[in-house]
């Protein structure tokens, strides 16, 4: 039990260390979509006579019906200039303990968990979003990650209650992000699955069953009308967006890839800002070709990121050492699994940069297959596929520390 106070109040330490520098003193973020901006401008159409508005919680006091989220709490109490900090925050502590409480669903002890958190904590495409402003990521990455949790345990312990807890946490992933939150619960559904095979011996498939059961309607009830409005919303910007400006197929294409990862900036996974730190660092700015237009430069966008994809040396080190176990352990575990989903994620992250014809409205790639899937040309930027290779590095990287403490109890 020490052990895991200690390692929780870690948590707590780095993430207010973290967030001391990036967020405080309080100032807004900017992009239209920072929860600051959101307040802010809000505020700003309450306070005209005729300012008739539609708020989540009813905090502005001049709109509609209130509608109660699980943040509504911390718009409702916490002062507008310092909403960022709290949002953006709180979000990354409750998502590392998550994924810590995982990491020790999964048999792994305190010190490796810790590790694997940090990991998941610092991954460069996550936390560099707060530059962006893009809170609905920072709340949808701490959901899925105790969606994570509730899942292991209830396949680990044929617990009905936690298969009920998945399915509201699988309906707020979709709600906070939709895009990126479907892609993880993706990963989610193949998780469960394989995790069910792997507890097989188990058996009492019947109170599974029922779980899973009362899981669907739960997620019926919390996520049909963010699933149906989100993609109803889409569905309709979508074609408005294609009837004037997406006007070829090649249009199409360069808009849904834009956002892709270079294949030669995967070294950036490793070295922190060898490519820049993103177009608003003066001191480094970013000169790679994610954002990218294909009419460049005869038009179009030079790049563009805020972001650094980054993990870290010692994170890919550690990962590299669980995946090289599997070549010589017995007992494969999950590290198989998450080695797979690490190869995927990037080969899909590669966008129109791993195609045999990247420039052209035909042609064949790992991503090209993705995008011919239904409905699935109308989600944007293959870049987002970093999500689950961020999570399966995290997962490889407390494997390889455990390997490593293992070997040093030996020595």
């Amino acid at each position: 039990m020490r052990k895991h106070l200690l390692s929780i109040l870690g948590l707590l330490v780095v993430t207010a260390a973290v967030f001391h520098n990036v967020l405080l003193p309080p100032r807004p973020v900017v992009a239209n979509d920072s929860p600051y901006h959101q307040i802010v401008r809000k505020a700003q159409i309450a306070a005209k006579p005729s300012g008739v508005m539609w708020s989540e919680d009813g905090y502005l006091g001049n709109g509609h019906t209130a509608n109660y989220e699980v943040y509504s709490p911390i718009r409702r109490f916490v002062p507008p200039t310092f909403y960022n900090t709290v949002v953006f925050s709180l979000c990354a502590f409750l998502a590392a303990l998550g994924f810590y409480f995982f990491l020790l669903e999964t048999g792994l002890s305190a010190l490796p968990a810790f590790v694997g958190s940090l990991s998941l904590l610092f991954s460069g495409h996550y936390i560099t979003c707060v530059f962006s402003g893009h809170a609905g990521t920072f709340m949808m990455w701490a959901a899925f990650m105790w969606d994570l949790f509730a899942l292991t345990r209830a396949l680990n312990k044929r617990s009905i209650v936690a298969l009920i807890w998945s399915g509201i946490l699988s309906a707020l992933v979709l709600r906070y992000q939709f895009d990126i939150g479907f892609i993880m619960l993706i990963v989610l559904f193949f998780f469960g699955l394989f995790l069910l095979w792997k507890t097989r011996e188990k058996k009492q498939f019947g109170k599974l069953c029922l779980g899973v059961v009362l899981a669907a309607l739960v997620f019926a009830s919390f996520g049909s009308h963010a699933f149906f409005y989100v993609l109803g919303i889409s569905k309709s910007a979508n074609q408005t967006e294609v009837q004037t400006t997406k006007e070829s197929p090649l249009e199409k294409w360069d808009w849904a890839t834009q956002w892709s990862l270079p294949v030669k900036e995967t070294s950036s996974l490793v070295f922190p800002g060898i490519m820049g730190w993103g177009n608003q660092d003066e001191e480094g700015p970013y000169y790679g070709t994610i954002g990218q237009s294909l009419s460049w430069p005869k038009g179009g966008m030079e790049n563009f990121s805020l972001n650094t994809q980054a993990e870290g040396a010692a994170v890919m080190l550690l990962a590299l050492l669980a995946i090289a176990s599997l070549f010589f352990e017995k007992e494969k575990g999950l590290a198989l699994f998450f080695t797979i989903v690490a190869l995927i994620g990037l080969l899909l992250s590669y966008g129109r940069y791993c195609d045999v014809s990247p420039a052209s409205a035909s042609g064949f790639g790992p991503y090209r297959i993705f995008y011919h899937l239904p409905m699935m040309s109308d989600m944007r930027n293959p870049i987002k596929f970093l999500y689950p290779v961020m999570l399966a590095l995290s997962f490889l990287s407390a494997v390889g520390f455990s390997i490593l403490c293992r070997e040093e109890d030996h020595a």
